[in-house]
């Protein structure tokens, strides 16, 4: 914590010191102050707001932060008593060494004395007081938003690294099971295995990329996966040219199309029907036709659940998952430059 320094903040001492004296002195007087009166609440004001001042600032520095609230306020509250008696004792020694006014404890008025002096401080205190909590509040609200938003990036880093094993998984048994039933379609699918893995290398670390790019490698990768599931997979595509600058998170779709090839049978009886489009110009949607494979299907369990962990960084609106009996429908918020730029 900084250095307390006994002329920071002049300010409010320049605002408040008159201020606070004009008060007490028409609060406690029944007759309209003179000019004297004033000036001698005046400068008691003063020395009051500036002693209190550097006392608070010292039991700040002895103990800071929110947690030590209560031991600072005692300890310096404590002071504060100590300090105005002291200082109302001595103001009223010297007025009345220099005739200007009777000494309040010679007159009996020492307790009225003592309320103004007692509410000045509480005044000031209180001020003081409250803006420091108010301060370090907010300083704990950006140190914590702060650590959140950190928090956040190592976890988004840890879902993008989670895209590429998990790609690579699924295409190795595919590549597996090519292998035994056609030597020739092995060869074509790893070659184009090359080609997509690529774009994977080269995004998989973005945040986001605009939709054309991530359309253009799903032609790519519908291309591969039409090399084993040939008239079992079809897959339309229809989204305009002025929505492909739209903002996606890399490799989505790739995990989308997965997803739907994972759970879902794909024959010539039953191929798999899978549509992507834009809704309103915010959403892109996917959805595929609903035909469960039986049984547990094997998977790493990270698609549609890192999809979503993304885009809840990415974006303020969530993605939304609909299955009904026929269909199985994601809606992914398209982001926009100016979006995401805020959020990062």
């Amino acid at each position: 914590m900084a250095r307390f320094h006994p002329f920071q903040e002049p300010w409010p001492r320049i605002i408040g010191i008159p201020l606070l004296a004009l008060v007490l002195s028409f609060t406690f007087h029944t007759e309209l102050p003179t000019l004297m009166g004033f000036a001698i609440t005046l400068g008691i004001t003063a020395v009051i707001w500036q002693g209190c001042y550097l006392i608070i600032g010292h039991f700040r520095q002895r103990f800071p932060g929110i947690e030590r609230t209560g031991r600072r306020i005692l300890i310096t509250v404590v002071s504060l008593s100590a300090y105005i008696i002291t200082v109302d004792i001595a103001a009223c020694t010297i007025l009345d060494a220099l005739e200007l006014e009777p000494s309040a404890y010679k007159t009996g008025e020492w307790r009225m004395n003592l309320v103004k002096c007692f509410g000045a401080t509480l005044v000031v205190g209180t001020l003081y007081e409250a803006g420091y909590f108010f301060q370090m509040w907010k300083h704990q609200a950006i140190e914590a938003e702060a650590l959140k938003s950190r928090q956040l990036r190592t976890e988004l880093d840890m879902l993008k690294n989670q895209v590429s094993p998990h790609f690579l998984f699924n295409s190795l048994n595919t590549l597996v099971a090519l292998i035994h039933e056609d030597a020739d379609q092995a060869a074509r699918f790893t070659k184009d295995l090359s080609h997509v893995y690529r774009y994977i290398l080269q995004h998989k670390d973005k945040e986001v990329v605009d939709l054309g790019t991530e359309l253009d490698f799903t032609q790519a990768y519908i291309a591969l996966m039409k090399v084993r599931f040939t008239d079992s997979l079809h897959i339309h595509v229809n989204v305009a040219d002025e929505h492909r600058r739209a903002l996606i998170a890399p490799l989505t779709l790739q995990l989308l199309l997965e997803n739907a090839l994972k759970h879902n049978v794909a024959s010539i009886a039953k191929p798999l029907q899978v549509d992507i489009h834009v809704e309103s110009g915010r959403t892109l949607v996917v959805r595929n036709s609903l035909h469960r494979k039986q049984g547990i299907v094997e998977g790493t369990g990270t698609g549609l659940s890192n999809v979503k962990q993304r885009y809840a960084y990415l974006s303020e609106r969530p993605v939304d998952v609909i299955e009904t009996r026929e269909h199985f429908l994601v809606a992914l918020p398209l982001m926009q430059l100016a979006q995401h730029e805020a959020r990062v």
